[in-house]
């Protein structure tokens, strides 16, 4: 064979081998576009359900309003009006009690005995799981037994239970072997709180708006022994810590969540015992971060920041790498700056707002010749277009295409040469307007570049709605770390909502297996929905 025809062949198999990895490549295109066909129906189908799930869970929460007062009506009277109550007394309340302590020290204190025993409604025998002794065979004996008392709920009414706790011993080993084997570690040793009572405070308090000195007299007159608010706020505190490493679990798996979208708004919340280098400090924030309708897993975050700034937000997204949708409030900046890989969505709700709110307020003769009015015509052919996009159930790849249309980039150009033509008179509403618009305009367009992006921070605006309604009952938090308490509960109990679970239940449940991995204890995992249903 001479080197000619060698090379010939050596040619004839490299386009073989050409033609077959052309096919193979062809194919797992083609497997890729129908995989991402597949997950573009998926999120789509996501969009709708999580849509109409909080459509629905708006009105249930509208129904709900009326059971609330129900049921707080026989914890607060009807005569007494519920004003200048701290939103979480917890760290307050704790204060108190220290002071009082501080100011008796010195002095002989007996602390009050009380005879649980006269209410006793159930007594329950706890052992240790072993029954023999694992060095010799023999059957284990008592070694001592300890006496507890909890106040548990059941439905519609407290009972106390006496928990006798036994430890057992082999008999036969000698001393210097012997072990003793103990039940299982409870955590609420030595206390009268159970899963079901910390469920039940938890509830009233932070979903019904119940302050402690109310709900501890109602739990006192139902028990017939004393339950003070110091008692309750040591049982919150004690609650919150347990909830955290959930709540920390809930920050992680939004910020990796599959959409690469967040929402987020925030508002004030006033303190009123603050440290001494903070005491002209006038209003706190907390700081709302929610989830896409096209994420798989619904969440609500309610961070408290003791100022307005975003700082601790830029710690905790230094990894994160997404969208942001947001108002204007210039703080965001910052996480920009900080971390190059999120990029901003401004809120076309909050510019259309202001544009509204100028042609509402002119005389109807006037309105239409107004640039105001011209201005929000035009913003209202961006918003028919999203619309559109949802009556037609268009996937995130389809939206995109459709915004990439020449009739978007039409009207931005048409209303960016609006804005730019107007004189509008010095601090007049038009010209901050117009100025709010300019100053976060290329921020405004953020959307263009991603299908699972929407024009509005709705989403966040809704999750703030909870809080701001509580916050009006309670009026201030007490302290920087009783408003933490406050954020971690409210986040594990406004999610639990969302993803439509009984609160009472989903509680008592997370408190009773507080040591099963995180994982099995979030409001959206499947383990959670297996173990306890709607």
């Amino acid at each position: 064979m001479t080197s000619n025809e060698e090379l010939l062949q050596i040619i004839k198999q490299l386009r073989d081998e050409n033609k077959q990895l052309s096919e193979a490549n062809k194919e797992l295109n083609q497997e890729l576009k129908e995989t991402k066909d597949k997950l573009n129906e998926t999120e789509l189908k996501l969009y709708k359900a999580n849509q109409q799930l909080n459509e629905v869970l708006l009105k249930i929460a509208d129904l709900q309003e009326k059971e609330k007062i129900s049921r707080t009506s026989t914890i607060i009277p009807k005569s007494e009006r519920v004003k200048n109550i701290v939103l979480n007394e917890t760290e307050e309340t704790l204060k108190e009690e220290k002071e009082k302590r501080a100011s008796n020290k010195g002095k002989k204190y007996k602390k009050k005995a009380f005879d649980y025993e006269k209410y006793v409604t159930e007594t329950r025998i706890i052992e240790p799981d072993e029954k023999t002794c694992p060095t010799c065979g023999t059957t284990l004996v008592e070694a001592s037994s300890k006496v507890r008392y909890v106040v548990e709920i059941v439905p519609e009414q407290i009972k106390v239970t006496k928990l006798i706790k036994k430890s057992m011993k082999c008999p036969n080993c000698n001393k210097k072997d012997n072990k003793i084997y103990y039940p299982l570690a409870d955590p609420f040793s030595g206390s009268i709180l159970s899963t079901s009572l910390l469920s039940y405070i938890l509830y009233y308090k932070y979903e019904l708006g119940v302050p402690f000195e109310h709900l501890a007299n109602h739990m006192t007159k139902t028990v017939g022994f004393e339950i003070t608010k110091q008692n309750l706020a040591n049982y919150v505190a004690k609650g919150a810590k347990m909830l955290e490493k959930i709540y920390l679990q809930m920050l992680d798996d939004l910020k990796s969540s599959n959409s690469k979208v967040l929402h987020s708004d925030e508002t004030t919340l006033v303190v009123s015992r603050k440290p001494e280098d903070d005491k002209n400090r006038k209003e706190s924030y907390v700081y709302v971060y929610t989830s896409s309708y096209y994420d798989k897993n619904q969440i609500r975050i309610y961070d408290f920041h003791e100022s307005r700034s975003i700082g601790k937000t830029t710690k905790w997204l230094k990894d994160y790498s997404g969208y942001i949708i947001c108002d204007a409030y210039v703080g965001y900046d910052a996480l920009v700056k900080s971390n190059p890989n999120i990029k901003l969505q401004r809120c076309w709700a909050h510019v259309r707002r202001r544009f509204a709110s100028i042609v509402k307020n002119l005389p109807k003769a006037k309105r239409e010749d107004s640039d105001a009015y011209k201005i929000l015509l035009k913003i209202g052919q961006l918003f028919k277009f999203e619309k559109e996009y949802r009556a037609d159930n268009l996937t995130p790849d389809q939206i995109l295409e459709k915004r990439k249309g020449p009739e978007i980039q039409q009207i931005k150009n048409e209303l960016e040469q609006q804005l730019s033509g107007i004189t509008p008179h010095p601090n007049s509403a038009l010209a901050e307007a117009i100025n709010y618009t300019k100053n976060c305009w290329d921020d405004l367009f953020t959307y263009l570049e991603d299908g699972h992006l929407e024009m509005t921070n709705n989403n966040a605006e809704r999750a703030v709605k909870p809080f701001v309604v509580r916050r009006k009952v309670f009026q201030t938090s007490g302290s920087y770390a009783g408003a933490k308490y406050t954020t971690i509960i409210f986040s594990i109990i406004q999610t639990a909502l969302i993803n439509n679970l009984n609160i009472e239940k989903y509680l008592n449940y997370i408190f009773t297996n507080i040591n099963k991995p995180v994982d099995e204890l979030l409001p959206y995992s499947k383990e959670i929905r297996k173990n306890i249903g709607n």
